[in-house]
């Protein structure tokens, strides 16, 4: 009798401590799948943390605009713009950017109050019910609190002056060639060197207007007009040269070889030598675009360089926050106006 029960115990022993393995295994399991990713910093700047779940539903916000995101580049781009946004929070002071509650209040209802037509009669405190409505139903769509999104509002009333600033140090002229182009976009189908075959015995327009992609820089024929120096970085060298480095620019009437850039490969083909005129609107809105992206560059590489920028984000991690956001449910973006993109 005392052995059958020392036998009892025994497996009672063993059946306990298997039981407190697999208990263990799965705590560890969740610990390592749910609990402990979100908590995980991926990104610092001067002490001010961003984890991994604060990247997972700032992106959950395009998901719930767009109803999809492009996982192979969005994770990373949006971790960057986070450290951006905190960057510039930080230099606002310094740089005599100040931004209020009313500023937020102010964009708010420029965003989400209703209109009335003219001479329509509107009830006291209709426009504003609307406006409550309209923004509520938003937040509930994008699955936003209201901190939540003001928080993103004071980002993008920061970057609009900043870029107010930036502006300012564009000058009304310029030195600008006349071109035309044949934009082939990065994942075409096209082969660059065939089409820069063709145009030795083609018209150029004729060619662009077949395998070009038209944008809202050139027309259907790839006529651009007036392009300024720094507009275009990649195309700068080739269109204006270098005298310091003794680089020669294309001559009016050459067609260049394709180029690549980050943007797309382009076959320029120059019209008119380089002369001193008045900047078009968008050659100034692409100016502006490249000085915003080179301040945000310049912060980035000098906060990594002096210390006070960290990023924490390897494949683990990137394939860790594609998964979270894949498994989310896309929701509608009809209805209330938001922001469509990053910052």
């Amino acid at each position: 009798m005392a052995e059958e029960r020392k036998h009892q115990r025994l497996v009672w022993a063993i059946g306990s401590a298997l039981i407190l393995i697999i208990v263990g295994v799965v705590l560890a399991g969740f610990y390592q799948q749910f609990y402990h990713p979100p908590r995980v910093w991926a990104g610092n700047v001067r002490d001010v943390e961003f984890t991994m779940g604060d990247l997972v539903e700032r992106i959950r916000v395009l998901q719930g605009l767009t109803g999809q995101v492009d996982l192979s580049i969005v994770p990373f781009e949006y971790l960057q713009n986070q450290l951006i946004a905190e960057i510039l929070r930080q230099a606002s002071p310094g740089m005599g950017i100040s931004i209020t509650e009313e500023d937020i209040d102010e964009a708010l209802r420029a965003q989400f109050l209703p209109q009335a037509a003219a001479g329509d009669e509107v009830a006291a405190g209709q426009l504003d019910e609307e406006f409550r409505q309209r923004y509520s139903t938003y937040l509930t769509r994008t699955g936003l609190s209201d901190q939540d999104y003001r928080v993103i509002l004071e980002e993008q009333i920061a970057d609009f002056r900043l870029r107010s600033i930036l502006a300012a140090s564009i000058e009304e002229t310029g030195n600008q060639v006349e071109v035309e182009w044949i934009r082939i976009e990065t994942n075409s189908t096209v082969i660059p060197a065939e089409v820069r075959s063709r145009l030795d015995i083609e018209e150029f327009g004729t060619v662009a207007r077949e395998v070009g992609v038209p944008d809202r820089f050139a027309d259907a024929s790839g006529y651009v007009g007036w392009i300024p120096l720094g507009a275009f970085p990649g195309l700068d060298l080739i269109i204006f040269g270098d005298e310091e480095e003794g680089i020669e620019p294309l001559a009016v009437g050459d067609i260049s070889p394709p180029i690549s850039t980050f943007e797309a490969t382009y076959i320029i083909h120059i019209l008119s030598p380089e002369e001193d005129g008045e900047i078009s609107l968008p050659m100034r809105g692409k100016l502006l675009n490249q000085l915003a992206r080179q301040w945000e560059l310049d912060q980035l590489t000098r906060g990594s360089e002096e210390g006070w920028l960290k990023m924490n984000f390897n494949s683990k991690w990137y394939a860790w926050v594609a998964e979270q956001v894949k498994i989310s449910a896309p929701r509608s973006p009809q209805g209330a106006q938001g922001p469509q993109g990053p910052r």
